[in-house]
């Protein structure tokens, strides 16, 4: 999917993070069981893959840096005679080699006894862990884990993070990792046109999920997150992944969904009428969101303050509620207005970044602003991938339809 240059390249820049002397340990992650013998299927941990591209569980990254000169070495598992026979998954340490270009490759059984710092401890000043737990803060996965062990063994050795050098080195992407993004939102957008091609009043919302979700396994995608698929009042639970409502003459449907290509994602909201055409009503308020999505749009470009961007699409928004007799008061547009306005893609639907960092060519986020009316059983959210150019920015979802008339005539025919 993504070139061994590529990958070489950002170790390149990893080892620039590293201090002289020093040892770093990145984690592939490992399997987590479902239920049974069956396991959930397995997503490397996203900064061991940017790094190497390997995408197998229970591997670990070294890289030493002893004066000046670095070294990288790849601990992978052995695949045991059940991972052959019926998973079908071999490989070794030469076939790995060869597919990651790191030249030293090693079994696992020998990584405690290859770490320099247990043969020749004066030499190493620093130890660095990649660490991102994501499963709340008492919960341990194997990267803690092993921190604690480093730290028991010698505690007077500097221990550092480098989950946060490594996500701000993922905010600007490469053209390798663009063509990836732009892959998934080409195929999002073979979905959502195939949503439109057959959504109608009586169908339940796990029906029309369906047309989306073959048209990523015809092109051999997978989801980037469960999709939301959420009529009438549904969609103003903001992660509501039911999707067994019975649609009726009149709803409006919430799409939230995107296809991952190469374990890059795309990420995309749209909001239909399910019968092709929208109430005065309807058509009002959707315009609202859709004018507070151009307006920071519009105002996307480098040297923008990522941050601002959800102020702009709520500033528009405000002033439009104010004009439709909705709201009387700028504050009041809370009652409707529950979440941020964008976020960073990547190897993360939610990626990693700083959300206040200036705008650079190169970076991509989404924007998705959104209001919810309880009252009116409606919610409405429209977003796009965005990717940063030299003088403003190109929108990867641009081609599904958006405005009123584009979705009324795409539905029409």
């Amino acid at each position: 999917m993504i070139s061994k240059e590529f990958h070489a390249s950002r170790r390149a820049l990893y080892s620039d993070l590293l201090e002289d002397n020093s040892i770093g340990f990145v984690f592939s992650g490992e399997e987590r069981q479902e239920k049974g013998d069956q396991l959930y299927p397995f997503t490397p941990y996203a900064n061991f893959y940017y790094l190497t591209g390997f995408s197998q569980p229970k591997a670990i990254l070294m890289v030493t840096k002893l004066e000046g000169t670095v070294t990288e070495t790849l601990f992978i598992d052995h695949p045991d005679e059940m991972a052959k026979r019926w998973l079908g998954i071999f490989y070794t340490r030469e076939s790995v080699a060869e597919e990651t270009g790191i030249e030293h490759v090693e079994y696992l059984e020998r990584f405690e006894s290859s770490i320099p710092l247990f043969s020749r401890i004066k030499r190493i000043q620093h130890l660095y862990v990649d660490i991102a737990n994501w499963e709340g803060p008492f919960a341990r996965n194997e990267a803690q884990r092993f921190a604690n062990k480093l730290h028991s063994y010698d505690p007077t050795i500097p221990l550092h993070n480098s989950f946060h050098d490594l996500a701000l080195l993922r905010q600007v992407k490469t053209p390798e990792e663009i063509a990836l993004h732009r892959k998934a939102c080409a195929i999002t957008s073979k979905g959502v046109k195939n949503i439109l091609n057959h959504l109608h009043p009586d169908m339940h919302e796990y029906e029309i999920e369906a047309y989306f979700d073959f048209v990523l396994k015809s092109n051999n995608a997978r989801h980037a997150f469960p999709t939301i698929a959420a009529s009438n009042k549904n969609a103003c639970s903001m992660h509501y992944v039911a999707n067994d409502r019975k649609m009726l003459d009149g709803d409006m449907i919430l799409f939230d969904l995107g296809a991952e290509w190469g374990y890059y994602a795309s990420d995309v909201s749209r909001t239909f009428p399910v019968n092709g055409k929208f109430t005065d009503q309807q058509r009002a308020l959707y315009n609202v969101v859709l004018k507070g999505l151009d307006a920071a749009i519009a105002a996307t470009r480098p040297g923008q303050p990522k941050n601002e961007l959800q102020e702009i699409s709520k500033a528009v928004m405000t002033e439009e509620l104010i004009k439709l007799g909705m709201i009387q008061k700028p504050e009041e547009i809370m009652k409707y207005y529950f979440h941020s306005s964008g976020h960073y893609i990547g190897l993360y639907t939610h990626d990693v970044g700083n959300d206040k960092a200036l705008l650079e060519e190169n970076m991509m986020f989404t924007l998705e602003p959104g209001l919810y009316f309880d009252e009116l059983n409606l919610g409405i959210r429209i977003e796009d991938t965005i990717l940063i150019t030299k003088d403003g920015c190109e929108v990867l979802t641009g081609d599904i339809p958006k405005t009123v008339e584009e979705i009324e005539t795409y539905m029409a025919r």
